[in-house]
């Protein structure tokens, strides 16, 4: 029998270093917080600008180093059924981003989720929630299974630290234009 285990353990490790392959293929460059807003509900919107303008000032002084925040989105924005704002991180400042927004989301629900090439895994199986779960518009033709590089997050302008009083279609900045037309389906006129 032992002459069988040196190879059983070469399999095993070339089996592990395969899988250890793909994994970095697939890295996760940064991670989205969306903070999700009921904005029929005066309180929440109140909770929800003051945690917007709060990450805003961490992030200004260095405490969230590469994170920016997006726009807010009135109302219904691909998989998000409900207005929210995202936080954009990139991998070495997510565990800041982390702590930061598990000790100060109140009573907000936050979707945490990676930026891989696998878009509709990343909002399905490989997110996770700080506060309440919210459910998700995961059939949205707007995530796609395989995108051609992970994303990247983006160093956003100073958006607003407001409600829009309507649904905004927001430029996207320069360089992430590409995943929002991918198979001839453009989504970034809102029309999706």
């Amino acid at each position: 029998m032992a002459k069988f285990s040196a190879p059983i353990f070469l399999l095993a490790a070339f089996i592990a270093l395969t899988s250890a392959a793909v994994y970095f293929e697939k890295d996760i460059e940064a991670y989205h917080f969306h903070t999700y807003i009921f904005d029929e509900n005066p309180r929440q919107i109140s909770e929800a600008l003051n945690f917007r303008i709060a990450t805003r000032q961490r992030i200004n002084e260095g405490f969230l180093p590469q994170c920016s925040l997006g726009p807010i989105y009135m109302g219904w924005d691909g998989p998000h059924p409900y207005t929210q704002y995202e936080l954009c991180c990139n991998k070495t400042s997510f565990p800041a981003a982390t702590a930061w927004n598990m000790q100060n989301h109140g009573n907000l629900s936050i979707l945490v989720h990676p930026l891989t090439v696998e878009d509709l895994a990343d909002h399905e199986e490989r997110a996770t929630w700080i506060g309440q779960p919210v459910p998700l518009d995961t059939e949205c033709p707007c995530l796609y299974p395989i995108l051609p590089k992970p994303r990247p997050c983006p160093v956003y302008p100073e958006y607003p630290d407001e409600m829009p009083t309507k649904r905004i279609n927001w430029v996207r900045p320069a360089g992430t234009e590409d995943y929002r037309n991918v198979s001839g389906l453009n989504l970034l006129d809102g029309n999706y």
